[in-house]
């Protein structure tokens, strides 16, 4: 199977979200086909030559062919200034502006007028306006999330009127991108039941595919760490959910927490912290400002309890299922896990009030045979149902399907 795999973004390294998705998809997907990848780069992941020429050097031991592509809104300030000041009057959501390329559409042409491609897969909806309706190759459109949902879980999370109403225009903008792009594929992709029952109840008869995030088993296992009061939480805080998740824990619930626990530990691993993150870290000696580190295995391991206090997000979350592999405890709020395979009290513990929040984490901190019973739990059903070669064999699934679906629709539209 040839396939042209479009890509908002360079998948390595993989550390973390989209990055590590899309890494081991494309991992995965060399077992059983060719793949000419076409993708944006992102200065802030590979901010030098050498780290763009390393990364190819990676990508095409598992592609046919690897290009890139500037994403202008990330060249300049200026350039980011001008892209949200278009997002602004434009009635096209921030996200396809941000990607507009008339190189990349160039290029998509000439390939699909060059090869014979048996399928194109479009790994995120922005990048849905660089194909062509009358091309007759089968396409496959992932979710990473439900982006109309995300934004407006992500204004109702803002303190700022301003930054309120410009997320609530981008949410309708979504909307009607979503309604309009999504039906146009032979399949979409979610990585959660949850969010293909949000998009096909907005948009009739799509033809879906669940395909789940995964975790590397043999990279992330169970180990023995410190025996010390220690809480984490990781993720990349250039993304909004993320800084969120890690203020609102520290403002609303870390307080409860040291109320009861004195002398534990917070860690919050991952790149770009914000300011006030910064600022807190140096008021409190008992919270631990990391900043990106290249493996985050060491600092799970030794942590007594995985938090996930997310408050806006979709999809599932690459992050929890690492630590789960780790056989990590965890206390998590509904979105945290949601998207996830996950039983409350047995995989781990759900909790949506502060008070919830803080006496869980509390309880568990203070009994390691109920965080050791949690976490063999979590480890055992990422060893079922997340290993990477399992989600690659379901995207192929998706794959076939959509071919599959092409092709009976141009039976349907023949001539008798």
């Amino acid at each position: 199977m040839k396939v042209l795999f479009l890509s908002q973004i360079v998948p390595y390294p993989p550390h973390g979200g989209v990055l590590q998705r899309g890494y081991n998809i494309v991992r995965e997907l060399s077992r059983e086909a060719q793949v000419h990848l076409l993708a944006f780069v992102h200065p802030d992941v590979l901010p030098t030559e050498e780290a763009c020429r390393d990364s190819q050097v990676v990508l095409s031991k598992y592609c046919e062919a690897v290009e890139y592509f500037s994403l202008w809104p990330k060249t300049s300030s200026l350039h980011r200034i001008a892209g949200l000041a278009a997002g602004a009057v434009s009635s096209q959501p921030f996200s396809v502006l941000a990607h507009r390329s008339a190189l990349f559409q160039r290029r998509v042409a000439e390939l699909v007028a060059t090869k014979d491609f048996d399928l194109i897969h479009v790994d995120t909806i922005a990048l849905a306006q660089f194909l062509d309706q009358r091309w007759s190759i089968p396409t496959v459109l992932t979710h990473h999330n439900i982006e109309s949902q995300l934004m407006e879980r992500r204004a109702g999370a803002e303190s700022s009127l301003l930054a309120r109403l410009y997320l609530r225009r981008e949410t309708r903008k979504l909307l009607a991108y979503e309604a309009e792009m999504s039906g146009t594929f032979d399949v979409n992709v979610f990585v959660a039941q949850t969010d293909e029952q949000t998009l096909t109840e907005r948009v009739s008869g799509l033809r879906t595919a669940v395909v789940s995030n995964g975790v590397d088993v043999d990279y992330f296992t169970p180990n023995r760490g410190k025996d010390s009061p220690t809480l984490i939480y990781a993720g990349g805080m250039n993304m909004f959910a993320n800084r969120d998740a890690v203020m609102f824990f520290l403002n609303e619930i870390w307080p409860l927490i040291r109320n009861q626990v004195p002398d534990v530990r917070f860690f919050a691993v991952g790149q770009d912290p914000p300011k006030e993150l910064l600022e807190l870290a140096a008021r409190d000696p008992q919270i631990v400002v990391t900043g990106y580190v290249n493996d985050v295995r060491p600092l799970v391991r030794d942590a007594s309890v995985y938090v996930v206090p997310l408050r806006v997000g979709g999809g599932t979350r690459l992050k929890v299922l690492d630590a789960m592999a780790m056989g990590k405890a965890m206390v998590s709020t509904s979105i945290g896990c949601e998207g996830l395979d996950v039983l409350p009290d047995k995989h781990l513990l759900v909790a949506d009030s502060l008070e919830q929040f803080s006496d869980k984490t509390v309880k568990l901190l203070l009994d390691p045979s109920r965080r050791n019973t949690l976490g063999c739990a979590a480890r055992e059903l990422v060893e079922q149902r997340y290993s990477w070669r399992m989600i690659g064999g379901q995207l192929l699934n998706a794959y076939h399907l959509a071919i599959e679906n092409r092709r009976q629709m141009v039976m349907d539209h023949s001539p008798q």
